[in-house]
This record gives structure tokens, sequence and C-alpha cells, in this order.
């Protein structure tokens, strides 16, 4: 365990943003919501920088038009591989780990010139998972491209099991590489522009990554398990801010209470997979690399741990889609259900703040795992030979379990949780009242209402309003003159979709 480091702040990313006009990114509100449709938020760190001195390399994998991934086993090349690829007959591997501990994920760098012919993004990813043992014989290969050519534009990041790591900026007849160990603080972070390209695509979540990963490494926290549960589930705003889950407030006007706009945060709409891969130390086994993978959108998925052995369990991998990646899909769903704008989460179906909520289902099932493979590889990374058995029952039993556990949350947590967004933006006044009660209330979503009056003891008194309304704010006035309202406390039962709650009004004479 390395001790914490206490270190000066640099302000060469500050001196390098001001130099960016403000006009760079997105607008503040939701209004520019076309996205490429590859943009990804990537990272590699050495064992100076880690808590346990092992290499990291890690990809948040955005391609809103490819939202079904798995998790393959590659035989057809020299040397085997496992990869995240997209569902059905592809093999071509969106970021991966093969059996010498070798591993490669990639961001597309907008601003870089590709050439016209030859291997592209998920070309090389192929060749190089499939042929190359280290980042010596990756670079190899790039010189050899140089020259015939590439169609790439792209962040490639490597680790290999020498604890070597690094990221390619990676053009179509040239490449520039940034060794972790070179860097001041032994990581090295992208997402969709290039140093060397001069581009500020994904600068939002480039500067919230940096600072993540900076707040991990002073505290001695930067591992597999606080990107995954910290870096990759994040939210932020347009200035890169953190947002917090419950987010209780309106993003912009006419938009629903507790929805966060994603399109600029790390975790996205557009977000279809994630993984971290830990790598090992020099006297380790190679083949105990472990690729944590969420399959599916990451705030509605749980990691699950996969090595380069053998065939992933069909949990991962089925017959046309993976069955993780499916449930997670239709858990997110129901959290990205703004049909106005699908780049909103429902901040308030991940966490509402009184002890409910998806994360309250998936984190402590996330960390079970996170227990068991941790104490299980702590007493084998050294251990011959690599206990490939032990590692596929591993996967199987959590892949399965992390299923198990995602459509039980879907029911328990997703379809049945009582929402309160509705009845937390509820006005009623003046209460007490004499004439007229105003009520205003403010629905997330469409559906059918109901507010009806009641006496303490439970008898109905009135109908109020029994009729379908779309989302938005909306008020109303009870007139107890109009109604023969005696005086005395009430109940006001305002109701969604068969979600309630009541509210105690009293009536008073002049």
């Amino acid at each position: 365990m390395k001790s914490v480091k206490i270190i000066s702040i640099s302000f060469a990313i500050l001196i390098f943003i001001i130099n960016y006009d403000k006009g760079y990114g997105q607008t503040t509100t939701d209004s520019a919501d076309e996205q490429m449709e590859e943009e990804c938020t990537i990272g590699v760190a050495n064992g100076s920088a880690t808590s346990d001195g092992r290499p990291l390399l890690w990809k948040t994998r955005d391609y809103s038009s490819r939202p079904n991934n798995e998790m393959k086993y590659n035989t057809a090349n020299p040397i085997k591989f496992i990869s995240v690829s997209n569902a059905g007959s592809s093999t071509t591997p969106w970021l991966g780990l093969n059996e010498y501990g070798f591993s490669i994920i990639n961001s597309v760098a907008s601003d870089l010139s590709a050439g016209s012919s030859g291997p592209g993004n998920g070309d090389v990813m192929e060749y190089a998972l499939g042929h190359c043992k280290t980042i010596a014989e990756f670079q190899d290969y790039l010189d050899a491209t140089n020259i015939t050519g590439r169609t790439t534009k792209t962040n490639f990041g490597v680790i290999d099991s020498t604890g070597a790591a690094a990221i390619f900026e990676t053009g179509g007849n040239n490449y520039w590489r940034f060794d972790a160990s070179a860097s001041a603080r032994g990581y090295v972070i992208r997402t969709n522009f290039a140093m060397n390209g001069g581009g500020s695509s994904g600068m939002e979540r480039y500067l919230r990554s940096g600072k993540l990963i900076f707040d991990f490494y002073l505290e001695n926290q930067l591992n597999y398990k606080s990107i995954l549960r910290r870096q990759m589930r994040d939210f932020s705003d347009e200035d890169s801010n953190p947002v917090s889950v419950p987010y209780a407030g309106t993003w912009v006007s006419g938009r629903p209470f507790g929805y966060i706009y994603c399109s600029l945060s790390i975790c996205r709409s557009s977000s279809v997979s994630a993984a971290v891969i830990h790598g090992v130390l020099p006297d380790e086994l190679a083949g105990y690399t472990t690729m944590w993978t969420m399959l599916g959108q990451p705030a509605s998925s749980i990691a699950v741990p996969y090595w380069p052995v053998g065939f992933t369990p069909a949990e991962a991998d089925g017959v046309s889609t993976s069955p993780l990646c499916d449930k997670s899909l239709q858990i997110k769903d129901e959290l990205f259900d703004y049909s106005d704008n699908t780049n909103y989460i429902d901040s308030y179906k991940l966490l509402d703040g009184n002890g409910n909520g998806l994360w309250t289902c998936t984190f402590p099932a996330e960390d079970l795992i996170f227990q068991d493979v941790d104490a299980f590889i702590d007493t084998t990374r050294t251990k011959k030979p690599l206990a490939v058995a032990e590692l596929l029952s591993k996967e199987y039993q959590h892949a399965t379990a992390a299923l198990a556990t995602l459509d039980d949350c879907y029911h328990s947590q997703i379809l049945n949780i009582t929402s309160n967004k509705v009845q937390d933006q509820t006005e009623l006044y003046p209460n007490p009242f004499n004439d007229e009660l105003n009520i205003s209330y403010y629905l997330n979503k469409s559906g059918w209402l109901n507010i009806e009056l009641y006496s303490l003891s439970g008898i109905k008194i009135m109908s109020i309003k029994d009729e379908y309304q779309g989302t938005g704010k909306y008020s109303l006035k009870l007139n107890s003159g109009n109604f023969n309202i005696p005086n005395g406390i009430y109940l006001l039962n305002i109701s969604i979709d068969n979600k309630s709650k009541s509210y105690k009004i009293v009536k008073i004479s002049n």
C-alpha cells in the first residue's frame, strides 16, 4: 500500500481552458442534444498512482445506436482474449484483455486526421489483442501501420503485465505516446479530443474526470472500485460541477422535478457499457488481470469480473443479446422515461433520500461481489498453475447473481417504488383556509390524476379532479362555498397512477 501523496496542484489545465472561448461546449440549457455517435471517457494509471500498486485501464463506452453489448471470448487469433463487443455475430472488440495481460481501450479523437485506407479503430484493437503481449509490441504494430496507413483517429489506452501504462493519440499515419509514468501523477485521461489535435470535444467530461481521478489519487483511493462506483456513475453540469443524487430541483423551466440533464456527464443516456481493467504486479500471473465490466447503462447495471481464460457465461454472452445488458436496458428505460428529451434521468429512482431507490438495491450486491473477488484473487495471484476452473466458476457465480439482483431491483425499486416528487412540489395555501384553498401541484410524467377530499375518519366527501393529465405544473381552487364544506379538519388525497399521498387541511370561518 502506497502512502498518500502531498503535492501541489498544477495550473496547466486552467491555462489550457482559458485559451478556449466559453462557447467551446454545448449550451447551458438542454437545447444542443445532437451528439456524436461514439463518445467515450477513458483513462490509464500505472502502479505509482493506484492504491495497490497495480495498473488500471478504464472506459465508459458511449454509442447510442449500439446499446446491446456483450462479453465475448475470442479464440480465432494466435492470442486468446475477452472483449466488450456489439451483440450478435460481431467479434470486433471495443475494449478488451488478452491472456498475456495486454489490455486496450479507445475513445474517438475527432480532431485527429484519419487515413483513407487501412485498419480502423476496432480493427487495430482486434489485431492488438490477438497478436500483442506487451505495449512495446503494440507500438511496433503502430510503427508498421504508420507506413501503410490507418483509418484511425482515436486515443488508444493500453496496459500490460509488466506494469506499463500509456495512451497513444493515433491518426492515419502518425501517433503520439503519453506514458502514465511520465505524467506528474501517474495517470492520463482522455475523452474525444487529442492534445495534438487542437479540438475540445468532450471537454466537460475531461475536466470532470480529471477532478474525480485527482481526488481518488489524493485520497489513496485510485482503484477499480472508486472508478466503477464514483466516476462511471457520476453526473455533472455544463461547468463540470457535480450534481447530487437525488437532485432536488428543476434543471430548466418546464422540465420535470428531480431529473438530471446528463448529456455532458460521464454517465449519460448514450452510455452502453463500462469497464475497469485491473492489472497485475510483475511477479503475478498475467491471467489474473481482471476486467470488471458493466453491460448496459452504468447507472442501471452491476459490475461483474471476467478473466481471459475461457468462454464467458451465458448471462454476459447470450444467443443474440446479453441477458445482463437486456435487464440493464429495461431498467434504463424507466430511469430515462422523460419522452420529451431522453437525455434526462430521474434521479429519485436512483436514490430518493428516504432509503429507497435502485442504488440502495444494486450497490450492496455489487459490494459483495467486490469483497468475494478481492478475497479470492489476493490469495491466488502468484499461485501456479492459473486457477482457470475457479475463475470461470467466479464469472458464472457473479454474473448469475448480478442478473437475479437486477431483476429483483427492477421490480422492488423501479416498478413498485412510490415516487413523492409530485407531492414534494405540492403547495396548499392558505392553510387554514376560509373561502378558497389554492392547490398547486407538478406532474413529473403523464398519468391519471385523482384529487379527493376525505374526512379524518377516512370517509370520502368528494372528488375534486379525476382525469388524465400530461407533464407540467397545474393549479386549481377549492371553493368551500360552492361545495358547502363546513369548518373542520380534512385530508386532501392526491394520487397519480395509484401512487398517492394525503395532506391535512383546515377549514375555518372568518
